[in-house]
């Protein structure tokens, strides 16, 4: 077997788990208003773990232990009310051949509203100070703490995850950094765990000495004054006699919740250094190696040279509910790659998505998994789509995959669209897999594409097609309303767009003015930079508005080390012949330039639209409404679906 030792069986105290792959939890927005679980939560796990074909372990998203603690859409354990539920989910994932773990966790002072913490220290997500919490106020939560415990072993969960990771409640009080006490719940490694082992002993004595206890927690947080590798291990160590059966791992802390779950622009698995560390010192204890871990290869090696006992993966089954079954069949080419994109954490940022669970670029089924299922079509059609970006893709593959007869126009000699150009560079190659896959999809189901075609109206109807689909995306925006000496005809600063310079256009000169501070223009500033380029990015609102946290941390690391001038609430006044202009608190700035590269945004491609094909046409995608890839791949499987 090319993947022995993921699918070797292992132990957690005395849990046997059939195969090494543990589901890490994730605030899937899985319960409803009231903190119940859902039939969408449920279903979610079922798509995962079902017939034996799913990860070892199940740990299922965090519930709270305390009303005060209350997650849009979180999980909630304060009361007996909520076990029936909870053994529902605990039930739905057993049958499916997984063992059922339920994570048990506390925000902290990271919550609004919560302004107290181990110790008065400042957090950098609200820069406020909170109180230290009372002796007394930790001894109430710790009984909260075991009558939750309590409720998990009386809901048929065969195990208790507790959540010490990411700047929540436990953590703060095993970082030093944010565990300042002098009483005996701070000072020492062994006053820092204290509080923790507390929690674990009254768990266990509400449930069963042989109740396995997993704890969530960084082995080291890589900012000064907080817990070192050294620290961690000592740690670790006494949790172990403490109780805990094994540890899901992570590296970093509250301050670089990039490392916790990192983008595409960190590299792979920023922790297994660590892990590995742990795993040295402490050969014993059981350590669930996390964050990252993607690449089923990677992840045996892992095993295979005793870095880890067990690995945890969570995006790669967001993508790909039967990655585990498609790696233990060897069948990888057909694994639906996570793009580690984040957008799985952008529900806030998306009111079309309100009321529903988080969301995926690559499989918009996510959390919708009983209204998304593909059928085949019960009447066959002819359709012809035109475009070949993500929308038009996606609404090709899935209508060709139900029976329908597809044509795809592409206007240029490749197919993407704008993705091509979001998908450049050297740390983007898990994006491009995202094209890779709907082309392959596409060719299976017997899609007939045609690149370096544009079709008027006469055109597509010569294809006497039933249904018309326009999925033409978008343009790049240029600038308006800027005056430009001299004029555009005479020489002067070369103008270019972002989505051009990330697809390795040539930028003349040596100094650069990126405008745009989004993705795309962040993006190009480090690139120019670390090309030796002279780079300032000017953006007319926040640099980096509206960008993934954990992603705009990374940049503005990446900007500032490539030594990029930033001049954000800054609005571009004209451009004279070697100068970009800015204009900025009431005063104008001249930034010497070669070329100015634009990264503005997009305007919808209506030029098909005007038209009226005498049968029914559907609209998706940018020229519809400007959007990201997970707003083209979902209107194009949707309406694939739909037809």
């Amino acid at each position: 077997m090319a993947f022995e030792h993921l699918f070797t069986p292992g132990k957690i105290g005395k849990l046997d788990i059939p195969n090494r792959f543990i589901q890490s939890p994730v605030q899937s927005r899985g319960g409803d208003d009231d903190g119940y679980v859902t039939s969408e939560l449920i279903a979610f796990h079922r798509a995962r773990s079902h017939d034996g074909k799913g990860p070892g372990l199940v740990i299922a998203q965090q519930t709270f232990a305390w009303p005060a603690v209350r997650l849009a859409r979180g999980l909630a354990l304060w009361d007996d009310k909520y076990i029936e539920k909870m053994a529902a989910l605990a039930s739905a994932i057993r049958k499916g051949g997984s063992r059922a773990v339920l994570q048990l966790g506390g925000s902290g002072s990271r919550l609004a509203g919560i302004e107290m913490a181990p110790s008065p220290v400042i957090g950098s997500w609200n820069m406020k100070r909170p109180r230290e919490i009372s002796r007394e106020e930790m001894m109430q939560y710790l009984k909260c703490y075991a009558e939750a415990g309590r409720r998990v072993y009386e809901a048929g969960f065969e195990g208790i995850s507790l959540h010490g990771s990411a700047g929540k409640y436990m953590c703060q009080f095993l970082s030093p950094w944010s565990n300042r006490r002098t009483d005996e719940f701070g000072g020492s490694a062994k006053n820092r765990v204290r509080y923790v082992n507390m929690i674990i002993s009254v768990i266990k004595e509400r449930t069963s000495a042989d109740f396995p206890v997993i704890l969530r927690m960084p082995c080291a947080e890589h900012t000064e004054g907080g817990l070192t590798i050294e620290q961690g291990i000592e740690q670790i160590s006494l949790l172990s006699e403490g109780g805990v059966d094994a540890f899901l791992l992570s590296t970093g802390g509250q301050e670089s919740l990039w490392s916790d779950c990192p983008p595409y622009c960190v590299p792979e698995i920023p922790g297994l250094e660590d892990f590995s560390a742990v795993k040295k010192a402490l050969p014993d204890v059981a350590v669930i190696a996390n964050c990252g871990i993607h690449d089923p290869f990677k992840a045996e090696h892992i095993l295979a040279v005793g870095q880890a006992d067990f690995i945890g993966i969570c995006r790669p089954l967001l993508a790909d509910p039967d990655y585990v079954d498609k790696v233990r069949h060897s069948r990888l080419e057909d694994i639906r790659p996570c793009l580690r994109c984040n957008n799985c954490q952008t529900w806030e940022a998306r009111p079309a998505l309100a009321g529903r669970g988080m969301c995926c670029t690559v499989n918009p089924a996510l959390m919708v998994e009983e209204s998304m299922t593909s059928h085949p079509a019960c009447a066959l059609k002819s359709i012809v789509v035109a475009g070949g970006g993500l929308a038009g893709m996606s609404a090709a593959a899935t209508l060709a995959e139900r029976g329908h007869q597809v044509i795809l126009h592409e206007k240029s000699g490749e197919l993407g669209g704008q993705w091509l150009a979001a998908s450049a560079g050297e740390d983007k190659a898990a994006f491009r897999t995202l094209t890779a896959g709907l082309v392959r999809r596409m060719e299976k189901a017997g899609v007939d594409i045609r690149l370096n075609s544009a079709p008027d109206k006469n055109a597509i109807l010569s294809e006497k097609p039933d249904v018309v689909i326009l999925a033409t995306g978008a343009h790049p925006r240029d600038l308006s309303g800027v005056d430009i000496l001299p004029s555009p005809e005479q020489n002067g600063i070369a103008r270019l767009f972002g989505i051009d310079v990330l697809r390795g256009a040539r930028v003349p000169g040596r100094k650069a003015v990126v405008v745009g501070g989004r993705y795309i223009g962040m993006e190009c500033a480090v690139r120019l930079a670390e090309q030796g380029y002279e780079t300032s990015l000017v953006e007319m609102n926040e640099i980096g508005r509206g960008v993934i946290l954990r992603i705009r941390g990374i940049m503005f690391r990446r900007m500032m080390e490539a030594g990029v001038r930033l001049f954000p609430s800054s609005s571009v006044f004209r451009l004279t012949r070697h100068q970009v202009e800015i204009a900025h608190g009431g005063s104008v700035f001249p930034i010497d330039a070669d070329a100015v590269i634009l990264a503005i945004g997009t305007v919808p491609d209506k030029s098909l639209q005007e038209h009226d094909f005498g049968v029914p046409t559907h609209v998706i995608g940018d020229c519809r409404r400007i959007g990201d890839a997970r707003d083209a791949v979902a209107q194009g499987t949707e309406l694939g679906l739909l037809l």
